[in-house]
């Protein structure tokens, strides 16, 4: 049989081989270097040129079928298991496997177009590595070798350049039309003329300057000392005020076309001789105030002329402010009619850059736009003060309506420029941007104008500008969360740069759970965070959870023996005093983990620990020992009763308090606590870095930090067991820190959140906890008290209600800042509770707001927990004061207690009968309804800073700065 091969189009075959034409082994192995496949997989035949020549014309390799890729030169197929053709050739005439196998001589055969055929025996195959030749190494010197370019730095990040947010702003300005007020209808014949409004400003500031003058000069028909102005000089005033009053008549003149020749040249003239006159009389006086008096003669007192020209004046300039005022009223009528309008001539109430200098005065309103534009703000330039005491109350409530008003209707801008231009509450203008999505322009808001980078780098994140967020996330040194958003962005090399930054930070420290957290979480690193929590069980200051964490940890390590760990843990890394704090932790973990080996193992444990700890005296690991053998129902009574008799005993030692007082780490400057049912919490700065500790009253600390550097340590904590389990962190450098969650476990049975919101106003504004996780804040500008309330639930701190008061008292409201930390806002039943340097106050959200001044300075405000109606001490520089204002009665704080020189530091309630203050030592009042009587007086050696309820109302403690907490009684 003959067969022949004929082209086709298509594919005939899968590839299974390929013939790799010329002579070059070179070539032949570059290419199939290309294919990746490994030499085992491949079989090579050496291929001759035709029958009659045994000259090399290429190399058939042949794969396994589907591994060749597609783009081999000549790829071919196998027909009937040994006959290799072109996958694109067909054979002729057609044939059956069978037929063809039969026909098949050779174990492997290639049928080629131009070569014909040619078989292949077992012992043909040829061996790759044959190809190569290993030549002996030459003896080169390579040191002469230079180093080339340098590579050029890998691309790590590309930004799109925007436009800066003065621009855009500038350019959403340019879109919003401008008119005067005075182009509004007007009564007919109110409308003043061009002249009428130059000539009114004109004499005001001419009669304001000339009164200012006249006060300096004495009036000649009273027998008093002359002023300090000499003969000369009031010559010299006069006639420069000459000349001013000519150059100015002059330029309107020029300018707007006033008649020179009807002006009234000789009433100037007459006014300018007599008022000359009157002070070359009074200069004479004044040298002639040596010699002797005549006596005078009593005769009815004439006014003299320089009086009347003053009163006269004075009439003058009230009618051109009585016009100033007018043009308020109708700014307010304007914002009831077109509030759109009115927004362009609002003056601004508040602010750090208003009255940044004078300008001329004037009668009339001018327009201003109204979006909002960052490159205004703080702009230095000079404004026309308006006297707005009278309708500073209206306008404010105007601004404030028209402010959620525009918010409501999607005009952020509008709503931005208002809190910023008009009303100065720029955290304010910086939540409604970013509300309406001008991320970066609320973040410079936050950063340049409030000073408040956290909620800058917040603001950009919630913004998916992640680049700027992360760079300002690192000069805050918060590396993990920069190490996440660098994850965000796939840039894994800078996101593990940073991780081991915070790493470093948080061992610096103290804190080995969060840094092992770290190493397990993002850096994937578990043999790392086992040597750290190992660590921190032995010399660390959360022994207990870096050793659960351990296990925690082994347990995750595939075919780690954690039976094996234990007892290594017990023998090599547990020293005598940690033995019961093992014990526990063997406690819970042979409950997670219920592996036979690992029950065994701690069983054994236990057994040695109790053994030894019952030895010395000590039974409470005893009560432990029925978790280890949960299937003896009978274990846990056994144990209750023998350390019950045990316990009876000891008759003859005194009673002692049930409770333990937890001593916290002394390398922290504790600065503040607060008590939240059975767990305290307190609060301490160390290097600039704030911790947190969490302790009950049988001994246990739990302790929790932040990375962020403190540039100034002042902090304050804000908790309210009434209104949720939500505590808020602050402090005075405006750092924003992470929420931590302290989770509930056996030994604090309620879980707390501890949240530090970037967006609350800045210290030292009062903040108050409300029910459903909102939060208030009040703050006097000027003479109005402001009362914010938020929804605290979302990240930026929605603004719910704003409520302002007038307060009427004789005496304005102080907040001088010399306390150096807010004042306390206390919130009961709907109302609110607060104090200032000379008042306190309450206000309710309807409205109604009490003042009661007071003439000493006052520290601090203290609400009792233990009555049922609002009962506060108040801490002044006289002694204590007892505040128990109900609605709608004329309460006034009542003293209590005379001791001079209280400080600011803390008093609190101790059930219902008894108050401790803080001074340099803390006292003892009980309180009767006769008033306070001194109970004793307790010495420290540190400075007391906190005074803690205890589960006892006949006991309470004491916290000092270096951590030492003492329990006291009452008697």
């Amino acid at each position: 049989m003959q067969l022949a091969l004929r082209y086709h189009p298509a594919a005939q075959r899968p590839a299974c081989a390929a013939f790799l034409r010329g002579t070059e082994p070179a070539a032949w192995l570059r290419e199939i270097g290309r294919w990746g496949l490994s030499a085992e997989q491949l079989s090579c035949y050496l291929v001759p040129e035709s029958i009659r020549s045994v000259r090399v014309a290429g190399l058939l390799v042949v794969a396994p079928e589907g591994t060749l890729p597609a783009d081999v030169l000549e790829p071919c197929g196998v027909e009937a298991g040994r006959l290799y053709v072109p996958t694109h050739a067909a054979l002729w005439p057609a044939t059956t496997p069978e037929e063809l196998s039969a026909a098949l001589v050779w174990p492997r055969q290639l049928l080629h177009p131009s070569i014909g055929l040619v078989g292949f025996d077992t012992e043909d195959e040829l061996d790759l590595s044959s190809l190569l030749e290993l030549q002996a190494p030459q003896a080169t010197d390579w040191g002469r070798a230079k180093m080339g370019n340098e590579p050029r730095p890998r691309l790590q990040q590309i930004r799109v350049q925007a436009p800066t947010a003065a621009d855009v702003m500038q350019e959403m300005q340019e879109d919003v039309g401008t008119a005067l007020l005075s182009d509004l209808p007007r009564p007919p014949g109110t409308t003043p003329g061009m002249l009428q409004k130059q000539w009114d400003n004109l004499r005001r500031g001419m009669l304001c300057r000339t009164l200012q003058l006249m006060q300096r000069v004495p009036n000649p028909t009273e027998k008093k000392r002359p002023g300090p102005l000499a003969t000369g000089e009031l010559l010299v005033g006069l006639l420069l005020l000459g000349l001013l009053l000519a150059g100015v008549i002059w330029l309107l003149h020029a300018i707007v076309g006033v008649d020179l020749d009807s002006f009234p040249w000789s009433t100037m003239l007459i006014v300018l001789v007599v008022l000359g006159s009157h002070l070359l009389r009074a200069a004479q006086q004044k040298d002639n105030s040596s010699q002797p008096a005549y006596p005078p003669v009593r005769r009815p007192a004439k006014l003299g002329l320089l009086t009347r020209l003053q009163q006269r004046w004075r009439s003058n300039l009230a009618e051109l402010e009585k016009k100033r005022h007018n043009e308020i009223e109708r700014l307010l009528r304007l914002f009831t009619d077109n509030p759109d309008e009115a927004l362009k001539y609002a003056i601004p109430l508040g602010g750090p850059y208003q009255d940044r200098g004078t300008a001329a005065p004037s009668a009339q309103l001018g327009p201003r736009a109204t979006e909002f534009n960052l490159g205004r703000l703080g702009g230095g330039g000079r404004v026309d003060a308006w006297n707005l005491d009278a309708y500073q109350q209206d306008l404010r409530q105007r601004y404030q309506a028209s402010a959620h008003r525009e918010t409501a209707a999607g005009h952020y801008q509008k709503a931005a420029y208002i809190y910023a231009h008009l009303l100065g509450d720029y955290p304010s203008a910086a939540r409604v941007l970013e509300q309406g999505g001008f991320y970066r322009e609320a973040a410079t808001l936050y950063q340049e104008h409030l000073h408040n980078r956290p909620a800058a780098a917040q603001c950009l994140e919630r913004g998916g500008l992640l680049l700027e967020a992360a760079t300002l996330f690192a000069e805050l040194e918060q590396h993990e969360k920069v190490g996440d958003l660098y994850q965000q962005l796939a840039q894994t090399d800078l996101a593990a740069r940073h991780y081991e930054r915070g790493v470093a930070l948080l061992l610096t420290n103290h804190d080995h759970p969060a840094a092992a957290r770290l190493l397990t979480d993002k850096l994937a690193s578990p043999d790392r965070a086992q040597a750290v929590l190992i660590e921190g069980w032995t010399v660390g200051r959360q022994p207990e959870a870096c050793l659960r964490q351990y296990f925690n940890v082994v347990a995750t390590v595939p075919g780690a023996d954690l039976s094996t760990q234990v007892r290594k843990v017990f023998q090599h890394h547990t020293p005598r005093e940690q033995l019961v704090p093992l014990l526990q932790v063997l406690s819970t973990l042979s409950e997670k983990y219920a592996a036979p080996e690992l029950r065994t193992t701690t069983r054994e444990v236990a057994y040695e620990i109790v053994g030894a700890e019952a030895a010395t005296g000590n039974l409470v690991p005893l009560n432990l020992l029925h978790h280890f053998l949960p299937d003896d129902p009978l274990l846990a009574s056994d144990c209750n009763r023998f350390t019950t008799r045990q316990a009876r005993r000891l008759t003859d030692a005194a009673p002692a308090l049930y409770m333990q007082a937890p001593q916290l780490d002394a390398t922290v400057q504790w600065q503040q606590a607060v008590g939240y049912g059975a767990q305290w919490l307190a609060v301490g700065v160390r290097n600039q870095r704030l911790h947190l500790a969490r302790a009950n009253w049988y001994g246990h600390v739990e302790y929790y930090s932040w990375t962020t550097p403190l540039e100034d340590p002042r902090v304050q904590l804000l908790a309210d067991e009434q209104h949720g389990n939500q505590i808020i962190l602050r402090s005075a450098a405006g750092a924003a820190f992470e929420t931590k969650q302290l989770s509930q476990n056996k030994h604090f049975p309620q879980s707390l959140t501890v949240r530090c919101p970037s967006w609350l106003p800045p210290w030292p504004t009062r903040v108050a906890l409300l029910p459903n996780k909102c939060i208030a804040s009040v703050w006097l500008e000027g003479t109005t008290l402001l009362l914010h309330r938020y929804d605290a639930a979302g990240p930026s701190g929605l603004l719910l209600a704003t409520q302002t008061y007038q307060p009427d008292v004789p005496v304005p409201l102080v907040d001088s800042g010399v306390r150096g930390e807010p004042y306390e806002l206390l919130y009961y039943d709907s109302l609110y509770y607060t104090c200032f340097d000379n008042a306190v106050v309450w206000a309710a959200e309807d409205g109604r707001c009490q003042v009661y001044s007071k003439d000493e300075y006052t520290y601090s405000l203290t609400r009792s927990a233990y009555l049922p109606n609002p009962c506060f001490a108040v801490s002044t520089e006289e002694g204590l004061q007892l505040w128990m204002p109900t609605q709608g009665a004329d309460e006034a704080p009542q003293q209590v207690v005379f001791d001079g020189g209280l400080s600011s530091a803390a008093s609190g309630f101790v059930g219902v009968e008894h108050l401790v203050a803080i001074n340099d030592q803390a006292t003892v009042y009980h309180l009767t309804e006769d008033g306070a009587k001194w109970v004793k007086r307790i010495k420290t050696p540190t400075q007391v800073v906190a005074v803690l309820p205890t589960t006892s109302r006949q006991q309470f403690a004491l916290l000092e700065t270096n951590g030492r907490v003492s329990l006291h009684t009452t008697t």
